[in-house]
């Protein structure tokens, strides 16, 4: 898509020699007994209900919120790579390459994700059934060579990745577990290549949009900027159950209600929304 062949050049050099990101950690290093997400990137950050529970009990939170983030991560990759997939034939070979090992990295951090899962012990009923029911039948009519699509693609990659970048902002009163640290690394790491290329590709094909184009695809742009928004950063009830919180509609409710997350969701969404709107789209987020 893009036509800067510097740029496909980097991205690909950068992502070569390919290392299985399931064969770099130490999965043993697991540890329940440290934070996952540190206490400032939790949903009930600042909620004096919450403040007032135990350290295991809020520890507990950061494990499930996390294991949310990872569940949010396999939604949208699996959206992505559907897409990116079907465009490999009759694409140029420069691009077919980029594309290829775009695949082969989101493969690699779905894996790793599901090893994480898997290794955590921790069980949330049906995470996947409390995914947007729009998302499958949305995906499929969005093309990849379309301007939208790749609009979709910098939401979907950057939201998730502002809570990554919030686990490698540990600090040493509230260290977090250091493998799910590094894991973090290796994604953010992979995700700024991604991040380059959707942004990219978005700048140059929205250049060509009609301003009725615009009006006409710019709500469901917001749409589904919000939509990722609410479920990847106030997650569903079924998380803070499995967390072992009571009345778990409750907390999500002041989870929603919580200054605190509203602050740090509006400073996450921030950078994205300005890239959206200097491409032309008129899109809000949760605060308008």
């Amino acid at each position: 898509m893009t036509k800067q062949p510097g740029l496909l050049r980097l991205l690909n050099d950068a992502s070569s020699p390919y290392r299985d990101p399931l064969a770099r950690l130490n999965w043993e290093g697991l540890d329940l007994d440290r934070w996952w997400l540190p206490p400032h990137a939790l949903s009930l950050s600042g909620v004096e209900e919450f403040e007032c529970l135990s350290p295991s009990l809020r520890r507990r939170l950061s494990h499930c919120e996390y294991l949310h983030l990872l569940e949010t991560g396999l939604w949208l990759k699996s959206l992505f790579m559907r897409q990116i997939a079907g465009a490999l034939d009759g694409s140029a070979a420069a691009l077919q390459s980029r594309y290829l090992h775009e695949i082969r990295e989101k493969a690699g951090h779905s894996l790793m994700f599901l090893e994480l899962m898997d290794r955590s012990g921790i069980h949330i009923p049906d995470s996947h059934r409390h995914r947007p029911r729009f998302s499958a039948s949305f995906s499929r009519r969005v093309t990849i060579n379309s301007a939208l699509f790749w609009a979709l693609a910098v939401i979907g990659e950057e939201l998730p990745d502002k809570l990554n970048r919030a686990v490698r902002q540990m600090s040493d009163s509230v260290p977090v577990c250091a493998v799910v640290y590094h894991l973090a690394t290796l994604q953010v790491m992979d995700e700024t290549r991604h991040i380059a290329l959707a942004r990219a590709n978005c700048g140059e094909v929205s250049q060509h949009l009609s301003s009725w184009q615009r009006l006409f695809q710019s709500p469901l742009l917001g749409w589904f900027l919000r939509t990722v928004t609410r479920y990847l950063f106030f997650p569903p009830p079924v998380v803070y159950q499995a967390a072992g919180l009571d009345r778990p509609r409750d907390w999500l409710d002041l989870a929603r209600a919580n200054p605190v997350r509203r602050r740090l969701v509006a400073h996450a969404v921030k950078p994205t929304l300005d890239f959206l709107r200097d491409q032309g789209w008129c899109v809000r987020g949760l605060n308008g």
